[in-house]
């Protein structure tokens, strides 16, 4: 894909692009840390890892889910469509199928005439060890 836009394939951006898929899902900060793990990797600093992140990104080699409070995950294409169930108490993000959301998918169709897509969505909230830690709701101390 590099090649037939007149890119070329760096070792930088072979390197970024391989963690990437070694991680699934991973923020600019968790791709420099696993290339600063490769002893034979040589230095490599945060620009280098985001105009990386940016033009593979571009030509279609990785895509970007915005996860609002944390920063941006980047996944390889191929790694498919899934939903981000984001924690509001840990801040950890585990997955789920996408197909998890298309009955919502379909009721917003059918009430707006909006199609949705949920191929790749973030959705927030509590995961199950922050929810059953939680001792009281906040939303009843009102």
């Amino acid at each position: 894909m590099l090649h037939a836009r007149g890119l070329r394939l760096t070792p930088q951006r072979e390197r970024v692009l391989a963690a990437v898929r070694r991680l699934g899902h991973a923020t600019p900060e968790d791709v420099l840390a696993e290339l600063r793990t490769d002893p034979g990797a040589g230095a490599v600093d945060s620009s280098t890892v985001y105009r990386a992140l940016a033009l593979l990104e571009e030509v279609g080699l990785v895509a970007r889910t915005p996860l609002e409070r944390r920063a941006d995950s980047f996944r390889p294409v191929e790694h498919g469509g899934h939903l981000h169930l984001v924690c509001d108490g840990c801040g950890g993000v585990a997955e789920a199928p996408a197909d998890a959301a298309a009955e919502l998918a379909a009721d917003l169709h059918r009430r707006t005439g909006f199609t949705a897509d949920v191929t790749h969505l973030a959705l927030r909230g509590r995961c199950a060890a922050c929810s059953a830690d939680r001792t009281t709701d906040p939303t009843e101390a009102q």
